[in-house]
């Protein structure tokens, strides 16, 4: 005789309704495999989960946060010879002979074999320096740095205090797209030359303000800086600028450059153009016009405090900052008495960070707070503007940290530059033309490539599938997902991307789930949905009555029984208690369901009048109670209500019957209590004095029950909303019922069993607990009765599993199998791969139902301590069931209960017949917990 069996799995679906207490027969016991083989599936097979749903915001719903800029231009032209140097020939003794083939790897050697109308090329990647300063005394030629970012000159650091590039006594010289910098020693000397241009260069002193970074002495003529990144290295450097230009120099134009932490000092400059520049400034400020300064033009320059959020606090210093270092806090431009006269501004625009108090001018001695003081004392400025728009970080190239200079919308500075002003470029730093925008950088308006598409769709009870698609240029764009529960992921890409991912929430509820995209180039765009997990929590309600044919309860009034073969349609969503009705949307009802005075056998089948797409539902072919004529049977049920919060109810009988219905909870998408579930453990019994005083609960008495802490200290000892129990009447002395509701509360007009003089039963109830953290068991018969409570789960509103309600679907059914029904003593074992780690299934949602009967006992579900592997191979040990009843028959009853059978540590259930006979087993799954 076997013990042991593997029980259908839930793929498996037998045909046929809901049984009778007639009509089965026993079959004969078959002898058990020596190795089970394991049939488990996912529920699919078997049952549709609802509500499974797709979320999802297409990309014509893309939300453009700012703007975004141009790409980096840089270009030369020349008319001589090309002889090159490559930074990477690494040569001690200078081998090359200045071919492309060939290349020298001095560029010192290079320049000095050039004349004029010869250009020098420059390979490198910027990753490799030339280690030794380059002195240009050639008129006439070009030096042009090629490859993907600016090819350097570095002297190393052991060489501390060399410039990088001095240019002595030479003519008509062009630098372009060249990396220069020094160390405690200016990296650019301009001495004694004229007609120079340095265009798209980088130029940084990196001694940390220890030197001027670009100097130009008094000896030199029309030298123009333009579309150039300079940077002083440090806001910490009083007495030393960016550029530096002195007495006696001439014509000297500064167009569309960017210049980090300290600015631009000219002292007797015989024509000066400084236009078109954005100057992040330190303690000195940004623009200082000293001495006997003429013809001087200060026009279409945007000129900024230091932000140390985004540089770190090294390129730019706050008022704070420079006073603590005893350092000053100069106002953003300084004209002295003796250029005032001959210097012009306007068109400039001044953007001051945070709370810093940054005075724009100080003309001829006297410092102005505001732009109306200085027009109205100076009459200069009419077209100057405050811009409260901080402009979008960026990073130029060589840069050791960002700097504000992207203009973004809302700026005043967009389009409103002197196209007529002296020095102006027609095109920004990046060669964006038209170039109307004050400042070193054009706004550009909206890219219309740039949007974001996502979709979303549930996978699990707390788990969704993720998917967005972007579209953009091919630029990089840095990608944000954040989930709405705080959880968020960053990465980023070039050109269009397509990104899928997974997540799991801890809780049910509605999330709202965003996708930006940002170039940081001043373009972000965004999209979102909102998701609802296909989980639900479960709220404690009541319990409440909802449904009494036999007082008008939940029919509108109308009296009578449940006709044969007939539907009754019970709303659930508004009905319960008035100012605190059931809510809509709900995804499944708790109920205990009653069936009194049948006139013939039969059952009754809930279920919902809707599926989740709104059609019809189907009746499936299961039971939730069964009865027999004359006959009072409880049963929990836990039914899925679809969105017109209607369940149905069938009387599968040739004959009438009242029906009774209560709510004790119900199931939705929200915040509220997840589910934990435990292997069942008595709480309660009577008759040994566990839990409760050793002797009956008298007529129309109760007991209290410990639930926070209880268990053996299992549970909470707060926090717990509601509780799974098995509650068992035992020795009744009369007939009556059982009501179990929350300490300390009004008893309500409900029932959860009723049992008759001498009959054991039991049921599934699920309870909200007290504000005391206890139950109140109520005896509503004429005479004592013991009471047994199992305990198999509880509610906690701080997290715990989701419900998954499926199409109620049979997963055994002992009449039909091969193996016949259970003997005394075994159990059969269910396993589905639902509950395998992946998917972290929790607890199963059963209506159990014993029939054909052969000896009076009860039964035990709970999980088993074995793996299916070590079923199958044949080494698993025999499991001790727990003393715990999940329902108790009499020979030759039909008896049904409701359990919410953990799956322990390995997701098999056992279903033990505890009886003296064979018994056919029938179990029915309506739903299923899953974690997160």
């Amino acid at each position: 005789m076997y013990l042991r069996r593997l029980a259908v799995p839930v793929a498996v679906i037998a045909t046929g309704a809901a049984f009778f207490t007639a009509g089965a027969s026993a079959a004969t016991a078959q002898p058990a495999p020596t190795a089970p083989t394991a049939h488990g599936s996912t529920l699919a097979a078997g049952a549709t989960v609802a509500p499974f749903r797709t979320f999802s915001s297409p990309a014509s719903k893309s939300v453009r946060l700012r703007k975004p800029a141009a790409t980096l231009v840089k270009s030369r032209t020349a008319t001589g010879q090309t002889i090159y140097a490559d930074v990477y020939r690494n040569c001690t003794t200078e081998t090359g002979d200045g071919s492309q083939a060939n290349p020298y790897c001095n560029l010192q050697d290079a320049v000095n074999a050039a004349v004029s109308g010869d250009t020098v090329d420059a390979l490198g990647d910027g990753n490799g320096y030339f280690m030794n300063t380059l002195t240009v005394a050639t008129s006439g030629i070009s030096i042009v740095g090629v490859g993907g970012q600016n090819p350097g000159i570095f002297p190393e650091l052991g060489n501390g205090g060399k410039p990088a590039l001095v240019i002595d006594g030479a003519s008509n010289v062009t630098i372009s797209n060249l990396f220069m910098s020094a160390f405690n020693a200016p990296a650019v000397e301009v001495m004694g030359s004229s007609n120079l241009t340095f265009d798209s260069d980088s130029v940084t002193e990196a001694g940390f303000g220890s030197a001027d970074t670009f100097t130009i002495d008094g000896s030199s003529s029309d030298v123009t800086v333009s579309r150039t990144f300079l940077d002083n290295g440090t806001w910490t450097a009083p007495g030393h600028a960016a550029v530096s230009i002195a007495a006696g120099a001439s014509g000297v134009t500064l167009a569309t450059d960017a210049i980090s932490a300290t600015g631009i000092k000219a002292t007797g400059v015989n024509g000066l153009n400084v236009v078109g520049n954005t100057i992040e400034r330190a303690c000195a400020g940004g623009i200082d016009v000293e001495g006997a300064s003429s013809g001087v033009y200060l026009e279409n320059n945007l000129l900024e405090d230091a932000n140390n959020q985004t540089d770190g606090g090294y390129s730019g210093g706050e008022i704070s900052q420079c006073t603590a270092n005893n350092l000053p806090w100069s106002p953003s431009i300084t004209v002295s008495a003796d250029s005032s006269t001959h210097t012009t501004a306007d068109y400039n625009a001044f953007h001051s960070y945070g709370t810093d108090d940054t005075e724009p001018y100080a003309w001829a001695g006297t410092g102005y707070a505001t732009l109306a003081a200085f027009r109205s004392a100076v009459g200069q400025g009419a077209h100057d503007a405050v811009d409260t728009t901080e402009p979008m970080w960026v990073y130029f190239p060589d840069a050791g940290w960002p700097m504000d200079a992207r203009p973004i919308t809302g700026s005043t500075a967009i389009n409103s530059a002197n196209a007529g002003a002296p020095g102006q470029l027609s095109s920004d730093f990046y060669g964006v033309s038209p170039y109307t925008t004050r400042g070193a950088i054009q706004y550009i308006p909206t890219d219309p490539t740039l949007a974001v598409s996502l979709s979303a769709a549930n996978t699990s009870a707390l788990g969704i599938s993720f998917k967005t698609n972007i579209t953009n240029g091919n630029v990089t764009v840095y990608l944000t997902v954040d989930y709405g529960d705080g959880t968020t992921y960053n990465t980023y890409f070039t050109g269009n991307y397509a990104y899928a991912d997974s997540h799991v929430y801890a809780r049910a509820g509605t999330y709202p789930i965003s996708v930006t995209a940002d170039d940081h180039m001043g373009d972000i765009v965004t999209n979102s949905v909102t998701v609802t997990t296909a989980g639900s929590n479960y709220t404690a309600y009541g319990p409440v009555r909802v449904l009494d044919t036999r007082k008008g309860i939940g029919t509108g009034g109308t009296v009578a029984k449940l006709g044969s073969d007939s539907t009754l349609k019970l709303k659930i969503a508004g009905a319960g208690t008035t100012g605190d009705t059931i809510p809509t949307g709900i995804s499944a009802v708790v109920l205990n369901l009653t069936v009194t005075h049948p006139t013939a056998g039969g059952y009754l089948t809930a279920y919902p009048n809707q599926g989740y797409g709104g059609v019809p539902q189907t009746r499936p072919t299961v039971s939730n109670v069964n009865f027999s004529p004359g006959q009072s049977v409880p049963n929990l049920a836990i039914v899925p209500v679809g969105p017109d919060g209607v369940v149905d109810l069938y009387n599968g009988s040739g004959g009438t019957v009242d029906v009774i219905a209560d709510v004790s909870g119900y199931f939705s998408q929200t915040t509220a209590a997840g589910y934990y579930s435990m292997d069942p453990y008595r709480l309660v019994d009577t008759r040994k004095g566990v839990g409760a005083p050793q002797a009956q609960v008298s007529a129309n008495g109760s007991i209290s029950v410990q639930i926070d802490g209880a268990d053996r200290g299992e549970l909470p000892t707060s926090g717990v909303t509601a509780v799974a129990l098995n509650v068992t009447a035992v020795n009744a002395k009369a007939g009556g019922y059982l009501t179990v509701y929350p300490d300390g509360t009004t008893r309500p007009t409900a029932s959860n069993l009723n049992f008759s003089a001498g009959q054991v039963i039991a049921n599934a109830v699920i309870v909200p607990v007290g504000t005391d953290g206890k139950i109140r068991v109520f005896n509503g018969s004429s005479g004592g009765t013991d009471v047994l409570v199992d305990l198999v789960g509880y509610y906690n509103a701080n997290g715990g599993a989701a419900y998954l309600p499926n199409t109620p679907v049979r997963v055994l059914d002992t009449r039909t199998w091969k193996y016949g029904p259970l003997v005394p003593g075994s159990y059969d074992y269910h396993w589905s791969n639902l509950s395998t780690t992946d998917h972290n299934v929790t607890a199963f949602v059963f209506n159990t139902t014993m029939t054909n009967t052969r000896g009076s006992g009860y039964e035990t579900v709970s999980p088993d301590p074995n793996s299916l592997q070590a079923y199958q191979g044949g080494w698993a040990m025999w499991p001790t069931p727990p003393n715990v009843s999940t329902l108790n028959w009499t020979q030759g009853q039909v008896v049904p209960n409701l359990v919410q059978a953990s799956t322990g540590s390995y997701g098999i259930v056992d279903f033990w017949n505890r009886s003296g006979g064979n018994t056919d087993l029938v179990v029915d799954q309506f739903g299923f917990y899953q974690g997160d």
